[in-house]
C-alpha cells in the first residue's frame, strides 16, 4: 500500500495516474484500460466538416506572415490552434492564454474550464432520484432552476464561485473523478448543494448535500440504484470489494489520487468520469489533449503531401505560395486557403461531403 509520503512526493506530476486499492496494481490496469476503451469509443477529437464555414476574411495572412518553403506550401496546425485558443477558445471561458505556460497546458486549461461551464446551453430533460429532497427553504429555488434547465437556460450563476470569479480552468475534483457537477440553489451560494449529472440532453439529480461532502460514496450509490448504465463502462467485475472510510478517501481527494468504489451489494466501480492524475487534471482532458496533438500532427501531414492536388484544385500558379490554415469551432474544425479565404472541401471526417 502506498504511504502519504509517497503521496506527498507525486502531488502535482502531470502524467503520473496513483489509484490506491488493495487489488494493487490490477486496479491501475483497470483505470487505464477503461479510459483507452472510452477514448476509442469516442474516437478522434477533431471532426473535419465541409460544412463548417470559419469567418475566412477574419482568418487570412498578411504576406509579411507568410513564409517561403521549399515544397512551396506553408501549414501549422499547432500554430494555427495556440492562436485558436488564444482568440477565441480561452477568451469564451473567460480565460487568457498564459505565455508562461506549454500549448499543452493551455489545452489542458481549455478542456478544463469547457467541462465545467456546461458549453452546450440547450433544453434538457430532468430525472431526479428516488431519493432527492429538496429543503424546504430551496424549494422555490430548485423549481427555478428546473425551469432554466427546460428551457436551456444559461447553467453559469449556479455553477462553481470560481467560475463566477474567473478561474474557470480551477481543477473540480469531484467533476475529473466521478463526472458529478455541484449546483448552488442560489447565485449568491447556500450550505447546500445539489448534485447531479448533466449529460449531452438530460440532467440527473442525485441528491442534495453539505458544501464540503466531496468524497460523499452515497452519490454512486444512488448512481448505481437509479441510472446504472450512466456508470455501467465504469464497473469492473475483476476487483475485489473494499471500502475506504470518509477520512480516507478525503485525504486520497487531496492528494490527487483516486480509489475504487464499492457499493452496497458488493459492484466495484473505478472512478467514473477516468480520474484525475496527480496534478489534479481530469485524466479525460490530459487524453484528449494528446489526441489533439496528434491529430494536429496527422493532417499537417496529410495536407503536406497533398499540397500538389490543392494547388491545382485551386489554381495557385507553380511560383506563389500555397497557404493552408486550419480553423477551429472547438471539435468541428476544416480546412482553408488563408491568401484568398478559400475553404478545402474533400477532407470531412464527420460523413458529410
Amino acid at each position: 500500500m502506498m504511504s502519504d509520503e509517497f503521496l506527498k512526493k507525486i502531488n502535482g506530476f502531470s502524467r503520473t495516474f496513483v489509484i490506491r486499492s488493495k487489488n494493487g496494481s490490477l486496479a491501475a490496469a483497470a483505470a487505464m484500460g477503461m479510459m483507452a476503451a472510452r477514448s476509442q469509443t469516442t474516437g478522434p477529437y477533431f471532426r473535419v466538416s465541409d460544412l463548417f464555414i470559419p469567418n475566412v476574411d477574419s482568418l487570412a495572412l498578411s504576406e509579411s506572415n507568410i513564409n517561403s518553403d521549399p515544397k512551396q506550401i506553408d501549414a501549422d496546425f499547432k500554430r494555427d490552434w495556440v492562436s485558436y485558443l488564444r482568440s477565441t477558445a480561452l477568451p469564451a471561458c473567460d480565460l487568457e492564454y498564459e505565455d508562461s505556460c506549454t500549448p499543452s497546458r493551455n489545452t489542458i486549461r481549455f478542456l478544463n474550464a469547457q467541462r465545467r461551464r456546461i458549453p452546450a446551453i440547450k433544453p434538457r430533460t430532468i430525472h431526479e432520484s428516488r431519493e432527492l429532497t429538496i429543503p424546504l427553504e430551496f424549494r422555490s429555488d430548485y423549481e427555478k432552476l428546473v425551469a432554466v434547465i427546460l428551457a436551456g437556460g444559461d447553467l453559469k450563476p449556479y455553477l462553481s464561485r470560481a467560475i463566477l470569479n474567473g478561474r474557470s480552468d480551477k481543477n473540480d475534483r469531484l467533476l475529473n473523478s466521478w463526472g458529478i457537477h455541484h449546483l448552488h440553489f442560489r447565485p449568491d451560494g447556500a450550505n447546500q448543494l445539489l448534485f447531479c449529472v448533466i449529460a449531452e440532453s438530460s440532467v440527473y439529480m442525485i441528491s442534495v448535500l453539505p458544501h464540503n461532502d466531496w468524497v460523499n460514496t452515497q452519490l454512486l450509490q444512488i448512481l448505481h440504484d437509479n441510472w446504472p448504465a450512466l456508470i455501467a463502462d465504469a464497473k469492473h467485475g475483476g476487483l475485489l470489494p473494499e471500502v475506504f472510510s470518509a477520512g480516507e478517501r478525503s485525504s486520497l481527494r487531496n492528494y490527487n489520487a483516486n480509489f475504487p468504489i464499492t457499493v452496497g451489494d458488493g459492484t466495484v466501480y473505478l472512478p467514473p468520469a477516468g480520474g484525475t492524475m496527480a496534478s489534479g487534471d481530469s485524466q479525460e482532458d490530459m487524453v484528449n489533449c494528446d489526441k489533439i496533438f496528434s491529430e494536429l500532427d496527422y493532417w499537417q501531414g496529410i495536407i503536406t503531401r497533398e499540397a500538389l492536388a490543392i494547388r491545382m484544385a485551386l489554381d495557385v500558379p507553380a511560383g506563389s505560395r500555397l497557404v493552408v490554415r486550419m480553423a477551429y469551432n472547438n471539435r468541428d474544425c476544416c480546412f482553408y486557403d488563408a491568401t484568398h479565404g478559400i475553404r478545402l472541401g474533400g477532407f470531412a471526417t464527420d460523413g458529410q461531403s
